[in-house]
């Protein structure tokens, strides 16, 4: 007799191949034409859009999940008006779904002025005082509902808004932000900023404006900062300095709402020297973080991972990064950084240290030796890790438009959970992308660990298959079948878990 659980594995598996076939025998019609890119004129403006569907069929009994948005705008002489319609039902990674419009707004762009109403992305100076914005990579979409000015003038230039930002978990605007930036180049060579941003205490769904005593007054800032910048540049240097102050006045208490605190004022301080001449650049980064947990900034990682040690509770570090081209066709680059939380309550410590060379040989391939050594102590739910191992890509190409490439490496773990168990095991990671031409693409990826590894529930092996297709400069089509390990990804200072998952994802790109 078969089980429930079995026939909805199948019917799901029956759903993705009969998903897929559809998608794949419509754009292979549509890809035949091979249309030109659209857009509709309408009044002296043109109208254009673009519509991006994503489908998970999970090997398992859970329900397929999806998420559709279909991006629309409108453009004529300065005015642009454009919204998202987003429907989300990625059960496998959201507990809140959401089905509406996401984004949506006017802009005029003129010669030294910009103003928005709606949805917007804006950013001060690295980002320690501000950053809004969408990072696929990490699959975040940091936007703020409101409106939001710049203006450059002579040597003067700034910004300034007023809205609420979207919560990635809940897709909710509960915050008030509000803040400025203003900048003076002094000369050619030398620019100074300063900034200011505040978050207002805000009522939640259901509260009343009546609190305990000693409650945050509604419209008073629950937390300000404060922040100012250097930059230098002259010849082959460029030289930047930021600084920020965090002054936290109040936090969210589950039962009497906004309450007022102390003791929780941070700072933040940036810097960066980078230097270049042709064929050679080096870049020195350094940071000092303490109690700069702002939930709407992102500090710079000062490494190569893009991933912060204590998510700017107490960070203190430093980092390098090497690129030399002695000759057109050799490419050297060596980075290293080293960072510690001594004052956190749990103090750790990060090191890695990354070199590679690379080598063209025109109009054949291309090849690339390298390797890796990072160490990690009381990190996050670790309480130890290290790995370190070579790495290769070489990459041939058979024709004038296809190409084979292949990058692996091999890696030596130790893994060990806090409170937990240590595992220590060998990784080896390969992927193998073929091209046949611009339009079509095949990528077999496999990781292989020596051991089971309890972090990722037993397993040892994970291997997936994706195939790309696209059709003329209008439509996309990815399909990807096997299983995904998931983990920790990380983007400028912004990290996402990626659940783990096995079965079949579907993505359909169409433009027009």
């Amino acid at each position: 007799m078969t089980s429930h659980a079995t026939s909805g594995r199948r019917a799901q598996r029956g759903f993705a191949g009969l998903t897929a076939a559809c998608l794949a025998v419509g754009l292979l019609a549509v890809g035949a034409a091979r249309p030109a890119r659209a857009q509709i004129g309408f009044d002296e403006g043109s109208i254009s859009g673009a519509n991006q569907a994503q489908v998970w069929v999970a090997d398992s009994s859970e329900a397929a999940s999806y998420l559709n948005l279909f991006d629309l705008q409108y453009a004529k002489g300065p005015w642009l008006v454009a919204a998202r319609l987003e429907f989300d039902e990625e059960a496998r990674t959201d507990a809140e779904h959401f089905q509406g419009i996401a984004r949506r707004w006017i802009e005029y762009r003129g010669e030294d002025a910009t103003l928005r109403a709606g949805t917007f992305y804006a950013t001060f100076g690295r980002g320690l005082l501000l950053r809004a914005e969408e990072d696929e990579a990490v699959r975040i979409d940091r936007n703020i509902d409101g409106a939001h000015g710049a203006l450059r003038w002579r040597n003067l230039d700034g910004q300034a808004f007023l809205g609420r930002p979207r919560n990635d978990d809940t897709h909710e605007r509960d915050d008030l932000l509000a803040g400025a930036e203003f900048g003076v180049r002094l000369r050619p060579q030398l620019r100074i900023g300063a900034g200011y941003v505040r978050m207002d205490a805000a009522l939640e769904e259901g509260e009343t404006s009546e609190g305990e005593e000693g409650a945050l007054e509604l419209g008073s800032p629950a937390e300000e900062l404060f922040g100012g910048s250097v930059q230098f540049s002259h010849g082959i240097m460029e030289a930047v300095v930021e600084g920020a102050k965090r002054y936290v006045h109040g936090e969210r208490d589950p039962r009497s709402g906004w309450i007022g605190v102390s003791g929780l004022d941070g700072r933040a301080i940036y810097g960066s020297l980078s230097l270049g001449v042709p064929g050679y650049t080096l870049l020195i980064e350094a940071k000092d973080y303490e109690k700069f947990d702002a939930p709407y900034s992102t500090l710079p990682p000062v490494n190569e991972a893009g991933q912060p040690i204590n998510n700017g509770v107490d960070e203190r570090g430093f980092g390098a990064t090497l690129t030399a081209s002695p000759r057109a066709e050799v490419t050297i680059e060596a980075t290293g950084s080293y960072a510690e939380a001594p004052e956190a309550d749990d103090p750790g410590e990060r090191s890695a240290v990354q070199g590679s060379v690379r080598r063209d040989w025109w109009g054949r391939g291309a090849l690339e030796l390298g390797g890796e050594w990072t160490e990690e102590v009381e990190l996050e739910s670790h309480a130890y890790r290290r790995f370190y191992g070579p790495e290769i890509e070489a990459s041939y190409y058979v024709s004038s438009s296809s190409s084979l490439s292949l990058h692996g490496k091999v890696q030596s773990w130790i893994n060990e959970i806090r409170g937990g168990t240590r595992d220590e095991y060998t990784e080896i990671t390969s992927d193998l992308t073929f091209a046949l031409d611009p339009y079509r693409s095949a990528v077999l990826a496999i990781i292989h660990a020596t051991e089971a590894i309890d972090e990722y529930e037993g397993d040892d092996t994970w291997i997936s298959l994706q195939l790309a297709w696209s059709f003329g400069y209008d439509h996309d089509l990815k399909v990807k079948l096997g299983e995904e390990r998931g983990g920790i990804v990380c983007s400028g200072g912004i990290c996402h878990y990626e659940p783990p998952f096995s079965g079949v994802r579907i993505e359909f790109t169409s433009r027009f």
